[in-house]
């Protein structure tokens, strides 16, 4: 049984609300709702009395949150202990654009400035990145779109230039040549603004790394990070065709304001710093 059920079974203990636990857990309600059906399915028996206006536990649910609580307490404890044990360590949670972006980069300042320290990386969704931020799974969070919660420090550490660039011969652009890779509404706007025979792809994805991939197997156009001289960062002999007025990729670096783990504030300082000197 995933440990997270009990915890999400004592969250809702806590709130007497699903919308609340969802919200504080960093889940959606229908996700809550369905590990509280398990939770009892495993147990063969209802843990809740659902009422229009409260819920309340049952005589089941009563003897099992003393021992959830344990659990959880001593799964803690137990993670606490190890980690004191073994060399410092850093996770690094990042978003599959800010991944292709800035994680390599960031690996070799780490691995160079921090050599004493492990670094674990992972590609997150936002919404699981957010949640294990606050879960205290990861330290820091590397995104192209800023956290919206008010219990992290959020610093903006690149905002590069985008532009639309040709790799092909032809000089009008069209749908079949298209890869489109999902730098946010604000960027797609702007292109079908310029070119409104781009709505179509032929290639849609939220990889910079599959769409470079693709790009130089097979040509075509795409939506591209570039240099302030318009040269593409990916692609120097690829021909610019439209510059995205106004629009680029932004990168965000977080972590919790009340992270109690030595040594992560300085770290987190210094990643900040030394980006401000590469852009």
């Amino acid at each position: 049984m995933d440990i997270r059920f009990l915890t999400t079974f004592i969250e809702v203990v806590n709130t007497r609300h699903f919308g609340k636990a969802a919200e504080n857990l960093y889940l959606t309600q229908s996700a809550v709702s369905a590990r509280i059906k398990l939770l009892e399915e495993y147990f063969h028996t209802s843990l809740f009395e659902r009422h229009r206006n409260s819920i309340q536990l049952t005589q089941a649910g009563e003897k099992l949150l003393p021992y959830a609580q344990q659990l959880c307490d001593t799964l803690k404890q137990a993670k606490r202990e190890l980690q004191a044990q073994t060399a410092e360590y850093v996770v690094l949670g990042v978003t599959q654009l800010a991944c292709d972006l800035r994680l390599a980069d960031i690996l070799r300042f780490l691995h160079s400035d921090f050599s004493d320290w492990s670094v674990k990386a992972e590609v997150l969704t936002l919404d699981n990145l957010t949640r294990q931020l606050h879960e205290r799974v990861v330290d820091f969070a590397l995104s192209t779109e800023p956290l919206k919660t008010e219990d992290v420090i959020c610093h903006q550490i690149a905002s590069i230039p985008l532009g639309l660039f040709n790799l092909n011969d032809t000089t009008a652009p069209t749908s079949g040549d298209f890869i489109a890779i999902d730098w946010g509404s604000k960027a797609h706007e702007s292109l079908l603004h310029s070119h409104a025979d781009l709505r179509d792809a032929k290639l849609q994805t939220n990889s910079l790394n599959i769409a470079i991939s693709t790009l130089a197997s097979e040509g075509g156009v795409a939506v591209l990070p570039m240099h302030p001289n318009e040269r593409s960062i990916h692609f120097p002999k690829a021909k610019l065709q439209t510059k995205l007025e106004g629009v680029s990729v932004t990168l965000y670096l977080s972590m919790l304001k009340t992270s109690k783990r030595e040594g992560l504030p300085t770290m987190f300082s210094a990643i900040k710093d030394w980006t401000n000197t590469v852009q």
